[in-house]
Parts: structure tokens; C-alpha cells; sequence
């Protein structure tokens, strides 16, 4: 007599006992890097101002729902969901004129927001049967969005003589992997649900700022 298989395959002893594992790994990984180059001999003065807000949020949840006492069959029912979002939003003001003493005034002011959600949820229903079944659904919606906004504001007649150059280097990646496997080992029926997620925010933010072509 041969045992009953799952949708997939699988084949399920009707005497098995059932063991389930849930893995679920979610990783963060979000880095900055800002420079600021002035190039010219005439005396510069710099005025830096620097805001970075970095937040991330991981939300991890695992339901587990096993009503199955009669040995007859099992209805196995798996639904997971993966959402990585991840929002940035760099915004660079740039402001050169000439001071009071002759010497040029560079004022920057760097602004960074980065927003990661990573939401992970993996539910398992087991219920009684009059014969096996096993049912997976695995849902991975992944979102990323960037706004870059540069403004460089060049005073006093330098326009001609001052070159600003900004570069703004942005990779938003999302990834999410998910596995469900049903394995049957002698008296154990095994299921297994494992949940990958890595969202990445790397940023650089580079100015320069050439008065070199200013008089003395």
C-alpha cells in the first residue's frame, strides 16, 4: 500500500509525527559617507553642517496554529509574506561668497534620511483530514525609493570664477528569499520554513568646490 504524497510530491506517512522548524534571518545594513574637497590657494573658509538620520525597523513574526491529533491525514497549510521597504532622501545645499577679510565662505549643509522596514511573517496552519494535503504560498514584495535634491548658490560675482561640483553616489538594494521544504525521515514528518532578508542602503555624498581660478 503506498502512503499518500502532498500536492507537491511529498510523501507524508499517515503516522508520522510532524516537526516544524521556522528560521527567519532579516539584515540592516545602511552606511553614509560624505567629503567635502575645497581646491584653490586663496584662503577658504568652510562651515560644515552634517545631518544624518538613520532608522531601521525589523519585524519578525512566526504563527504556528497545530490542531491534528487524528492519525487519519493532515491538511498543512503555509503562508509566508516578505516585505523589504527602504526610502532615502538626500538633500545638499551649497553657498559660496566672499567674506568680510577677502576669503572665501563655503557653507554646505548635507541632509540625510534613510528609512529600512523589513517585515518577515511566516504562518502555519495544521488541522485535521480525511487524507494528506500540503499547501505553500510565499509572497515577497520588495520597494525601495530615493529623492536626491542638490542647490548650489554661487554670491558676490564669483559665478564666473567658482566651479561646485556634487556627486551623489545612491545603491538601494532589496533581496528576500524564502524556502519551504517537507522532508519525511522514518517516523517524523519534517517541515521546514527559512526566511531571508537583506535590505541595503549605501550612500556617498562628494563636494567639491575649485576657487582656483580666483585672484589672490
Amino acid at each position: 500500500m503506498m502512503e499518500p504524497d502532498d500536492e507537491d510530491g511529498h510523501e507524508i506517512d499517515e503516522a508520522d509525527d510532524l516537526d516544524i522548524d521556522v528560521g527567519q534571518d532579516s539584515e540592516i545594513d545602511n552606511d553614509v559617507d560624505t567629503d567635502v574637497a575645497i581646491i584653490g590657494s586663496r584662503p577658504a573658509e568652510v562651515r560644515l553642517d552634517t545631518e544624518i538620520d538613520q532608522d531601521g525597523e525589523m519585524d519578525q513574526d512566526a504563527d504556528v496554529d497545530a490542531d491534528a491529533e487524528n492519525a487519519d491525514g493532515r491538511d498543512i497549510e503555509v503562508d509566508v509574506e516578505q516585505r523589504p521597504e527602504l526610502d532615502q532622501r538626500i538633500e545638499v545645499d551649497v553657498e559660496v561668497s566672499e567674506g568680510d577679510d577677502g576669503a572665501i565662505l563655503v557653507e554646505i549643509d548635507i541632509d540625510v534620511e534613510d528609512d529600512i522596514e523589513i517585515e518577515s511573517d511566516a504562518d502555519v496552519d495544521v488541522q485535521d483530514d480525511d487524507e494528506n494535503s500540503f499547501d505553500a504560498s510565499i509572497d515577497q514584495d520588495t520597494e525601495s525609493d530615493d529623492n536626491i535634491d542638490v542647490d548650489v548658490e554661487v554670491r558676490d560675482d564669483l559665478d564666473a570664477d567658482v566651479d561646485v561640483d556634487v556627486d551623489i553616489a545612491s545603491l538601494l538594494e532589496a533581496v528576500a528569499n524564502g524556502d519551504v521544504d517537507l522532508e519525511d525521515y522514518d517516523d517524523i514528518t519534517s517541515l521546514g520554513i527559512y526566511l531571508d532578508e537583506l535590505a541595503t542602503i549605501d550612500g556617498d555624498v562628494d563636494v567639491v568646490v575649485d576657487v582656483s581660478e580666483i585672484d589672490a
